[in-house]
Parts: C-alpha cells; sequence; structure tokens
C-alpha cells in the first residue's frame, strides 16, 4: 500500500512542496524470540524537504524518530524539534543543512490498525464505522491496533531499511547519506545498518550520528512505575484511577519499553498479579524483551554497532558527572524522596466515609543503603472505627557495584510527558502538586556513550567519564564504540538541541572543505587550529594577494569582513561568540575557498 498526500499545513519555515510518503516494509523483522509477538511488516511515513540552494535530492539526511507512543509528534512536530535558540536567535538544525545543500528526510512511525486480511490501514485514514466517537479496533473487528512510535525496535527498523534504499536510488550523484538517530531512533537506526553490514548490503551511509539514544538501556523510577501501575489497576473497581492505565497500557507495557528500560516493573509483579510486587524481588531487572534485544542488535556485527560508518554521539547527560536538580534546585541523590503526600482526602466507599490516602515515592538508594522504601501507598477509611483499605510498601535495593540508577547524571525526561492531560482527578492534581521532581534520569550519560560494562558485566551509572580526546585511549570502563563526541557539562533535557550540540552535529556534517575545486590550483589553504578561542590563523602555501575574508555566522549574517593579502601564516583577531561559522576567502580572481570554523 502506497500512498502520496500533500502535506496541507505548511506552517513551519521553507517546507512547501513538501509530500509525506507512507509505505510497507519489504522485508519482516524476525520476532520469534519475543513472546507474544507477531511477525509481519510494519507502516512508515516519511518527508523529503529538499536543500534551498539547487532543489536536488544529492545529499540526504535521515532524521529517525525515537519513542513515541501515539504518534503525538507527526512530521511537522518532528521539523519543529530541530528548533533551538542560539546567539542569533531562534533557528532550526534543519533549516541551516538546507541552507548549505543537504536535503533533509523525516521518518516518523504512525499508528496504525493490521485488519483481518493482514493489510494496513493509517490510523489517521481509519473511519469511525460504529460511531461511538473513537477510533479504535471495534470500528474494524479482527484488527490489531498497532502502537508505531512504541512498537518493535526491529520491526520499524525494516522500514528504515527500505527508506535508506529508496534514498540510495532516487538521488542524484555518489553523495553517502548521513543518519541522526535522536533517542529511540538511534537503536533503529543502529539496529538497521548493523542488520545491512550482516547481509552484506551496502547502505551507502558516512556518518552515523547517535543523539542521547540508550544504547545500554533506558531508566524509569521503579517507584513511578510502581505507582502509575497500582493506582491505575491496584486500588480496587472503585478507586482506579482510569486516566493511568493508558500510560501503564500503552506507554510502559508497549514493547519499546519492554526493550528499552533497564529496571521494569513487570519483572517485578508476583505471579498471577497485576499490581502485586513480590517483596523478593529488590535489584533491578529489565523485561525479558530488553535481554532478547540485546542479543538481536549486538549479534550482527563484531563490535555490536556500524562498522562501516563514522560513529559520532552527541548526549545530553553531564559528562563530568553533575547531579540534576530537583524543584527546589537542591541536588538529587539516591534515595531521593520524589514525592510525599498525608491524608489525601478520596471519594468514600461506601459504607465507608473519609477515606484518605497517604503516598511515598522514593528513588532508587545507595548501595550502602540496602534495601529501601520507593513507593508507598495507604489507603485507610472511617465505619465505626478506622479500617484500612490499602497498605502496600515496595522496598529497592541497588546493586553492589553502582548506587540506584534513578539519581545518575543523564538525558532528563520531563515528568509531564506521563502525566499530560491526566489533570482533573483529585488524586493526580494532588500527587502533580506534591512532586519534588518535574524530571528525572531518563538516559544515564554512560548510556548514552555506550561506555563498555563493568567488571560484573553491569553498568555503573556513576562511573567518571574520562574519554580525553577523540582518538585517545582511556580507562578499560572508557572504551566506547563512537569516534567522536559531544557531551554538556550539565544535564539538559533530553534530545535538547543547543547551539553547541548544534555546532559539534555541523561540523560532522559538513564536509571538512566547502570550497570550489578550482581553488587548490591557486593555493593550499589550511585553519592552524579549529575549533578556536580569540584568533583564527589562516596557513597558505602562497601569497595571496587582495584577499576578501568573511566570517558568517549560522543565520547567515556576516560578523567579520576584511580585505588583505594573506602571507603564509596570517592570524586574525575575531574574539566571537562560542558557536560554529563559515569562513569564506575570495580571491581577486573570484576563486572561493570555504570551510566551517568552531568557536570554543
Amino acid at each position: 500500500m502506497i500512498k502520496k498526500y500533500a502535506l496541507l499545513f505548511l506552517t513551519l519555515p521553507l517546507l512547501v512542496q513538501a509530500q509525506t510518503i507512507e509505505f510497507e516494509s519489504t522485508q519482516v523483522a524476525p520476532l520469534g524470540d519475543y513472546s507474544g509477538a507477531t511477525d509481519f511488516a510494519g507502516l512508515g511515513e516519511y518527508e523529503i524537504f529538499l536543500d534551498t540552494e539547487t532543489g536536488i535530492l544529492d545529499k540526504p539526511i535521515i532524521l529517525v524518530d525515537g519513542f513515541d507512543p501515539g504518534d503525538t509528534r507527526t512530521i511537522p512536530g518532528l521539523y519543529s524539534l530541530l528548533d533551538f535558540t542560539g546567539s542569533g536567535g531562534d533557528q532550526n538544525l534543519a533549516d541551516l543543512v538546507r541552507a548549505e545543500g543537504f536535503d533533509v528526510v523525516i521518518l516518523n512511525f504512525p499508528s496504525y490498525f493490521r485488519l483481518s486480511d493482514n493489510t494496513l490501514l493509517n490510523i489517521d485514514d481509519a473511519t469511525d464505522t460504529n460511531a461511538d466517537m473513537v477510533i479504535d479496533e471495534l470500528d474494524y473487528p479482527g484488527s490489531t491496533l498497532v502502537n508505531g512510535g512504541a512498537d518493535f525496535i526491529e520491526r520499524n527498523a525494516m522500514l528504515l531499511i527500505d527508506l535508506i534504499n529508496t534514498l540510495n536510488t532516487d538521488k542524484v550523484g555518489e553523495e553517502e547519506l548521513v543518519i541522526i538517530g535522536p533517542s529511540m531512533g538511534g537503536l533503529i537506526s543502529r539496529y538497521a545498518l548493523n542488520f545491512m553490514e550482516n547481509a552484506s548490503e551496502n547502505h551507502e551511509t558516512r556518518l552515523w550520528i547517535s543523539f542521547d539514544s540508550p544504547h545500554l538501556g533506558a531508566n524509569v523510577p521503579l517507584g513511578f512505575q510502581h505507582q502509575f501501575n497500582f493506582l491505575g489497576f491496584g486500588l480496587g473497581e472503585d478507586l482506579n484511577i482510569v486516566e493511568l492505565q493508558g500510560v501503564v497500557n500503552g506507554l510502559l507495557k508497549s514493547p519499546a519499553a519492554r526493550q528499552l528500560l533497564i529496571d521494569h516493573f513487570e519483572t517485578h509483579l508476583l505471579a498471577g498479579e497485576d499490581a502485586l510486587f513480590d517483596d523478593t524481588k529488590l535489584l533491578p531487572e529489565p523485561h525479558p524483551y530488553r535481554t532478547t534485544f540485546e542479543t538481536h542488535i549486538n549479534g550482527l556485527t563484531t563490535t555490536g554497532f556500524p562498522e562501516n560508518t563514522r560513529n559520532v554521539a552527541i548526549i545530553n547527560g553531564s559528562g563530568i558527572g553533575t547531579p540534576y536538580k530537583s524543584i527546589a534546585n537542591t541536588d538529587v541523590t539516591p534515595g531521593f524522596s520524589a514525592l510525599a503526600i498525608q491524608d489525601l482526602a478520596l471519594p468514600d466507599v461506601p459504607p465507608l466515609s473519609d477515606v484518605n490516602a497517604d503516598i511515598n515515592i522514593n528513588l532508587t538508594p545507595a548501595t550502602a543503603d540496602g534495601a529501601q522504601l520507593i513507593s508507598k501507598v495507604n489507603v485507610s477509611g472511617f465505619f465505626i472505627f478506622p479500617i484500612t483499605l490499602i497498605d502496600v510498601e515496595v522496598d529497592a535495593q541497588a546493586p553492589t557495584f553502582t548506587d540506584g540508577v534513578d539519581a545518575a547524571s543523564g538525558g532528563l525526561f520531563d515528568l509531564g510527558g506521563f502525566t499530560s492531560g491526566l489533570g482533573g482527578d483529585p488524586l493526580i492534581d494532588s500527587f502533580l502538586t506534591a512532586l519534588q521532581l518535574d524530571k528525572f534520569s531518563f538516559i544515564p550519560s554512560v548510556s548514552g556513550m555506550a561506555l563498555s560494562s563493568s567488571p560484573q558485566g553491569e553498568s555503573n551509572w556513576y562511573h567518571t567519564i574520562d574519554l580525553g580526546d577523540p582518538g585517545s585511549t582511556g580507562d578499560t570502563l572508557n572504551e566506547t564504540p563512537f569516534v567522536n563526541w559531544y557531551m554538556p557539562d550539565d544535564n539538559e533535557n533530553h534530545v535538547q538541541l543547543t547551539e553547541q550540540n548544534v555546532a559539534f552535529a555541523l561540523s560532522e556534517i559538513m564536509p571538512e572543505t566547502l570550497s570550489n575545486s578550482d581553488f587548490v590550483n591557486i593555493a593550499s589553504i589550511k585553519i592552524e587550529r579549529n575549533p578556536i578561542e580569540d584568533d583564527l590563523t589562516i596557513l597558505s602555501n602562497k601569497v595571496i594577494d587582495d584577499a576578501t575574508i568573511s566570517v558568517i555566522d549560522l543565520t547567515g549574517k556576516s560578523v567579520f569582513l576584511l580585505r588583505q593579502t594573506l602571507e603564509k601564516r596570517t592570524s586574525l583577531p575575531l574574539h566571537l561568540d562560542s558557536g560554529m561559522y563559515i569562513l569564506n576567502i575570495e580571491t581577486k580572481n573570484n576563486y572561493n575557498y570555504r570551510t566551517k570554523v568552531i568557536v570554543k
């Protein structure tokens, strides 16, 4: 099923003439190792945003969507996620690379129905056939609703493989691809490239950028997982918070979440129970899907990573171990009290009156503290005398080799992503008001950099990252598959673009020299040091008379202009803000040399 339809909303800059192209994968991912999984082709959609110089598909950059239950972002939303604020004001990474001659291709994984005849139907094309005001499986008897943005990573990777092959067939010229994988998109693209290399297929990809991707797993604090599940399913029919059931079923129980999470609440449940934890299971334990996925992705290449590409990483977690902050701006540490509610009034449950609850959530503890409380729900009421309806306490313990992952440095997930739209229920409103955290460590820095495991076979989430300069050898726990990287000093929001990490990405995407090839017949030009601080030193094998030297920032604004003779060594004081710039040198005979310069 192939469909093309015009993009109706042209609210983003430079999106004119883009089309959404829907397609099914030609290969079926092998999912037989996953209990309950069914093998079938997936459904994807992409748009091509051609460069603003030639308008020809010749330098494709693929952006792969990540974890997105319910397909809330859509392709225009993904384009807008490339916005960032720099010294030049509001900018967009896609706009910047398109202005430099690159084409941006955005791959999205929509929600869709797998119908009874095994055909696929995008939910955007579905109709409310039973007129119950909800589009769901009841409208298509015998169908299965597939949440593409939270589906199996392998199935979505097959879609990316098809897109890679399509672009390599359709592009003009021999320019190889650039693939950017934010969040789970980094794992989808890693699996796809590994799969193609294992099959000896040429993916024609020169650069793979992993952007805050969970190569060693992602984290949602177990205390929060327990609370969402218990409040949704464990309070009893009269008290269950139905709104939370969608969070659990659509997000935490999704195939992707089971593949990603370091510690998953389902592994802690008592046998046969939907909400009660087994109090003997204190240590972190992933879902079996995660173990299977690691076997799949690591079994395709020798290293478990693409080996015919240049692999670089951008993470949003601190690279120097800086703790993240609470709402009160205090350091978040293992065992931190994220929520403490006392005597919360609940609806009466006849014949009980004065029903109230005590609720606590703590982050997983430090190793030295042993087993500690991470979640508590106590509900009581009054009937002649006080009666306890629910009294549940859950403890957890950190491994011997690392403190609990919840307080580790990492790319931060906004709790609003879980609770958005849940307001209105008194319990949820009180829950949100009492929270001492508005974010948690979602992609630990160690995971984003894919640092090698500790001797115990697990990851020390607090290990000091000391990789040195790219290409150097760190200590044995600091071996990474990436040849270059950007790590901020402070923890940032997950997949947040900043002027600094955008400059890094551009320095990797754009070829080292952007000059007219004829310039090499005039002289050989080099920058003595790049990145620079205050002075730019230009080296030339010949004296170039009457050269025009200009520096342009990422908005296209000229920030430096000078006309002078270039000696064999010429130093120019620039004093520019940190970021990326384009250096232009034009001779009096109209030969041009262009290269990028990064200012620290």
